[in-house]
């Protein structure tokens, strides 16, 4: 080979190698691109189920919260009831009291008393 042949053969070769890392480059960059948008989805995803499970929390905690709260309104309904009953009680109580002479009268009387004030 003469020194044209090995001059053309060498800038081939350079030209070549330039090519080639610039391919290489390209393909990095768009591994790069692809791995970098993996990342932003996989965190995405991430992100929703965080934001799933705190729901589920907050949900779990709805309920709870709800039982709680059925719970106490059963209670103040039992005592409402109770105290609705007593009242009839003593309601019958009084009126079978009026229906005896002197005590009618002293009911009358309390009961006269009890509005004035």
């Amino acid at each position: 080979m003469d020194r044209q042949q090995v001059e053309y053969v060498e800038r081939e070769n350079a030209f070549l190698r330039e090519q080639l890392q610039a391919l290489t480059d390209q393909i990095e960059a768009v591994k790069q691109d692809v791995l970098e948008e993996g990342a932003k989805h996989i965190r995405g995803k991430e992100n929703t189920i965080q934001k799933m499970k705190e729901l589920e929390r907050e949900v779990r905690q709805a309920k709870a919260n709800a039982d709680k709260w059925r719970k106490v309104a059963a209670s103040e309904k039992a005592k409402r009831e109770t105290v609705e009953t007593e009242l009839k009680r003593i309601q019958q109580i009084v009126e079978r009291a009026k229906a005896i002479p002197v005590a009618g009268k002293l009911v009358a009387k309390i009961e006269r008393e009890g509005q004035s004030s």
